[in-house]
């Protein structure tokens, strides 16, 4: 692991192996800090739209002011990131699923990501 971290600056494989079963999957949304030193986010985003392209990605949301754990303990974080939470979830409730629309979701926006569109791959 020394060798990996300390020399690449990562501990993920490169490869294109996918890592992740698309059909188990749930829809993933990623938040990553732009200044974070810890986690390269932009690789793991990046390795979901190319790599995992089976796997529904939500979001891969870059904030280049966020350091690590900004997007949960940031002064901001409620207007940067959880107002898109909230919209990310809303999105892959079932339609025919009896909830309560939450403050700032559309109905019509209700289980629209629920299923890769395949048609067009």
């Amino acid at each position: 692991m020394t060798e990996c971290f300390a020399r690449r600056k990562c501990i993920l494989s490169e490869g294109r192996t996918p890592w992740y079963d698309p059909s188990l999957m749930p829809p993933v949304s990623l938040y990553v800090g732009g200044r974070d030193k810890l986690v390269d986010g932009r690789k793991l985003i990046e390795r979901f739209e190319t790599v995992e392209s089976g796997v529904v990605l939500l979001r891969g949301q870059i904030d280049d002011e966020f350091e690590h754990l900004d997007c949960i303990w940031g002064f901001d974080c409620i207007d940067r990131v959880a107002k898109n939470v909230r919209l990310d979830i809303w999105s892959t409730i079932p339609v025919d699923e009896d909830v309560i629309l939450p403050q700032g979701c559309l109905q019509d926006e209700k289980g629209s990501k629920t299923k890769r569109d395949t048609s067009t791959q």
